[in-house]
């Protein structure tokens, strides 16, 4: 297969505001990439609008631009509530391709994703604090262990695995890595002390495929675990190799299997309820919100106070 590789230097925003903030969505996002090769059956990246940037699966966009608006941006949000400083990385992207790292390095000499890191760490050292949740389903993140590992109280990698079954993942995740090597990865970086959230996103099974897909990455040193089920696409066309449009659904979630993933903090039989500023949908304001306290695992990489997230 043909891959075009483009390096995209009109720069933009590096951080994008969320206009619907909970246990699903954080406060930012941050793409370091426009389009994936990796090709996965149930990527929304194949639908509109998203088709009209980058041919799915084939083509990518390298943002030469990003480290430098991120350092910007993370001054201007500078004075930000502190639960609102949390930013998703790669969560419509994979900073992690193999051949864009090579192309990326052999032509710019550049890491791209190193520049990322070290902008958040170094703020960070600076006082200037935001977790960052590193998104991947790639093998090549191993290249940057010991970066990670040199802000673990502040990165949490979260690895998607949709399925244990290579079979399937051949179908459904065309050029990503094996199950075998993400397991690896697990392994890795939690023996490195790296908090590592399992994104069991979409889950392609039932739940008692979804709970032993849990316990295997648990036994390999996992600490959260984080699903939802197929949207947008029928999930049997999927396991058939078609792809088939279902449109948008209401997320299927077994909350019970939530491990550090937003689940709600219960005391006394209720859900803990804090009241934080949240911004209105177009952050032109804030306002006073209701919160049900989330456990999302910080209180164990960090002491700052997250407000309503421990």
């Amino acid at each position: 297969m043909k891959k075009t590789i483009i390096f995209h230097d009109k720069p933009g925003k590096a951080l994008t505001p969320q206009k619907k903030i909970d246990q699903h969505n954080l406060p930012f996002t941050l793409n370091s990439t426009i389009g994936c090769l990796f090709g996965c059956a149930y990527c929304y990246l194949q639908g509109f609008p998203f088709n009209l940037h980058t041919d799915f699966g084939k083509e990518v966009k390298v943002k030469t631009w990003i480290y430098e608006r991120l350092d910007l941006e993370l001054d201007k949000y500078r004075n930000l509530p502190q639960h609102l400083k949390r930013v998703q990385v790669n969560v419509a992207s994979e900073g992690y391709l193999p051949d864009v790292r090579i192309k990326t390095k052999r032509e710019l000499d550049r890491d791209i994703m190193a520049e990322i890191l070290d902008t958040f760490k170094r703020h960070w050292e600076e006082g200037n604090c935001w977790m960052v949740h590193l998104m991947t389903k790639s093998h090549m993140v191993l290249k940057h262990l010991n970066n990670i590992q040199n802000m673990r109280n502040q990165v949490q990698l979260e690895l998607t695995i949709a399925t244990l079954n290579e079979q399937r993942k051949k179908i459904l995740e065309k050029y990503a890595p094996s199950v075998k090597r993400r397991l690896d990865i697990i392994r890795k970086f939690s023996d490195a002390g790296i908090f590592v959230r399992i994104m069991c996103m979409p889950l392609i099974g039932t739940r008692e495929e979804a709970g032993e897909l849990r316990q295997i990455c648990f036994d390999n040193g996992a600490r959260a675990f984080k699903h939802k089920g197929v949207n947008y696409f029928d999930e049997n066309a999927l396991l058939a190799g078609e792809i088939v449009s279902e449109g948008g659904r209401e997320d299927e979630v077994f909350e019970d299997l939530l491990v550090k993933s937003g689940e709600p903090v219960i005391e006394n039989g209720e859900p803990m309820i804090m009241t934080v500023q949240m911004p209105t949908p177009k952050w032109d304001e804030f306002e006073d919100r209701d919160m049900v306290i989330e456990d999302t695992g910080y209180t164990e990489m960090n002491d700052i106070d997250w407000g309503y997230l421990r």
